[in-house]
């Protein structure tokens, strides 16, 4: 049973690697927070408004098209708020839906 969690354990630092690298933990906690606050949709358009930037800041050096690398758009790190904007949204509409609940 122990080399399976292991294998487990494994399978996810493999996958999830990306997840470290660069600023994306920001990425994943600012997801979470705004979406936290103001719910899943807030978190996603705050990701797209930081990934416009610096697109918007990079475009003009390295061209235009955000599928070409070093465009200043990063997927991974869209990917990395939509995850913590997806588990603060989660979490945001478990506590409103309780919370409208116990007003009505």
């Amino acid at each position: 049973m122990k080399e399976l969690f292991t294998k487990i354990g494994a399978w996810f630092k493999k996958v999830f690697r990306w997840l470290g690298e660069s600023n994306r933990p920001k990425h994943l906690l600012v997801g979470f927070l705004v979406s936290l606050l103001l719910g899943f949709n807030a978190g996603f358009a705050a990701g797209c408004a930081a990934e416009y930037k610096d697109w918007a800041h990079q475009g003009k050096q390295h061209g235009i098209h955000i599928f070409k690398t070093g465009s200043g758009w990063d997927w991974l790190d869209l990917a990395a708020t939509a995850i913590g904007s997806i588990l603060g949204g989660l979490i945001w509409s478990i506590t409103l839906r309780q919370f409208v609940t116990v007003i009505f």
